[in-house]
């Protein structure tokens, strides 16, 4: 890669960086290509050059977010660890995002940018989904989960908590919320029958 190239790139980063951070406390509708461009300090023609329109900055800036939070579970839900660590960790991290980023403002996207919806689609189809099986397969397999359950119903399942989890307000998340979700998640209100 070229010095020029180089700092394009450099300076695209900087843009998408000034972008997220804008869009933790505002929605991209109030936000303006100058107001953009004056936090990252580039004119505002640099970014219509790079991007072509606020909308798209947007969307490319939202989509590289959730591929670096992809990459992130990959990387830990690849170690050696239990299935209840790893669904720690995935709770956890629903913390996390919901700390940098507006997850309502994913929501509308995802129903009114149909470009937007496809690449989450191709993301969740193509690594999300791929990952989340490699990780029940390999719980059935050591024994931490029934293997007699089919994959289509843990996914059912799963889906269903990360819906109810979406729910959650974030000023209620807190070590022993997550802990007691963990034990819900895995013995029902029953409580541990091991």
């Amino acid at each position: 890669m070229n010095g020029f190239t180089r700092r394009t790139e450099q300076k695209k980063q900087a843009i998408k960086q000034t972008v997220l951070e804008l869009l933790r406390t505002s929605d991209p509708r109030g936000m303006t290509i100058q107001m953009i461009a004056k936090q990252a300090n580039v004119s505002p023609v640099t970014i219509y050059n790079y991007f072509g329109s606020k909308e798209h900055l947007v969307r490319e800036t939202l989509i590289d977010y959730m591929i670096r939070q992809v990459e992130e579970y990959e990387a830990f839900l690849k170690e050696d660890r239990s299935f209840a660590e790893k669904v720690k960790y995935i709770i956890f991290q629903k913390k996390k995002v919901l700390g940098e980023i507006q997850v309502d403002l994913i929501h509308r996207l995802i129903k009114e940018d149909d470009e937007f919806r496809h690449s989450v689609d191709v993301l969740y189809e193509t690594r999300v989904l791929p990952l989340v099986i490699e990780m029940i397969r390999e719980a059935q397999e050591k024994g931490e989960i029934a293997p007699y359950l089919s994959i289509d119903t843990l996914l059912l399942y799963l889906n269903l908590w990360r819906d109810v989890s979406e729910k959650i307000p974030v000023s209620l998340y807190s070590e022993r919320l997550i802990d007691e979700l963990l034990l819900l998640f895995f013995y029902g209100v029953k409580g541990e029958t091991r």
